[in-house]
């Protein structure tokens, strides 16, 4: 008895290993595909289209290479950074994403909770933000378009969060009104405020970022429809504008894009 309870954790371990590295995996060529994808959906600086590399000549004088340690920094490398603060900031980001990123592939493919490819929009928009931040960070632009970015970025993952809790609450009836109410808040802000700066030259991206906030509205109307109960009173509806005109003037007063 006490060799079949070993053997059955031997083999869960041995599981949760394989699912850990598979999950791993998959996040990876969703990152590098979700990189490809967007950099196209943007655009290319010509001056990098052109830039060709030579890797036997190229050397790099703006690191201090203190992370190799003994070794030397000269030559080409895969990548570089120096030893900064700010190297810290961007690894906390990529690793509580890509951990993010890794859970919501174990719920979709080994949970089998398919409910949740609905948040595949939700998932580009937050990648696309925090790997804008990250940009921004690496460039040194903290002024110009640094508090933007962060306020979508924290608004996105917010929204991003309840709708994940509410597509996994299989009886609808038992969602938090305030839940619904906060994500349509946030959700109709997003298409207003990405209304308000419309780049017509880059309209193929503000769609792919607004239209994880589309489908949140949609679902809440579906929602509203089908629960009467969850469909917001005059002072509910009241209170949701206020929040609203406070989060929207936060942003133009504090966070708005600078040319």
């Amino acid at each position: 008895m006490m060799l079949s309870i070993n053997d059955n954790q031997f083999y869960i371990q041995i599981q949760s290993i394989i699912i850990h590295l598979l999950s791993t995996i998959f996040v990876t060529l969703i990152i590098s595909i979700g990189l490809v994808t967007s950099t196209q959906i943007s655009g290319y600086h010509l001056q990098n289209v052109y830039f060709l590399v030579n890797k036997n000549s190229c050397t790099c004088d703006c690191w201090d290479g203190f992370f190799r340690g003994k070794h030397s920094r000269g030559g080409y490398k895969i990548f570089y950074f120096n030893y900064e603060q700010q190297i810290i900031i961007i690894l906390c980001l990529i690793i509580f994403y890509i951990e993010l990123l890794r859970q919501y592939i174990i719920k979709i493919i080994f949970n089998k909770q398919f409910i949740l490819l609905l948040l595949i929009p939700a998932i580009y928009s937050n990648f696309y933000g925090i790997w804008s931040i990250i940009n921004y960070i690496n460039d040194g632009d903290y002024y110009r378009m640094l508090k933007s970015q962060i306020y979508f970025s924290l608004t996105e993952l917010i929204v991003t969060y309840i709708f994940y809790q509410c597509l996994i609450i299989k009886n609808k009836k038992h969602i938090s009104i305030w839940f619904i109410y906060i994500l349509g808040i946030i959700s109709f802000l997003h298409v207003i405020i990405a209304f308000g700066e419309l780049n017509s030259d880059e309209i193929g991206r503000n769609f792919a970022l607004i239209l994880s906030d589309l489908i949140n509205l949609f679902w809440i109307i579906i929602i509203f429809i089908k629960n009467s109960r969850l469909r917001p009173n005059k002072q509910t509806i009241c209170i949701s504008l206020c929040i609203t005109l406070c989060l929207w003037l936060f942003y133009h007063i504090v966070c708005q894009f600078r040319e």
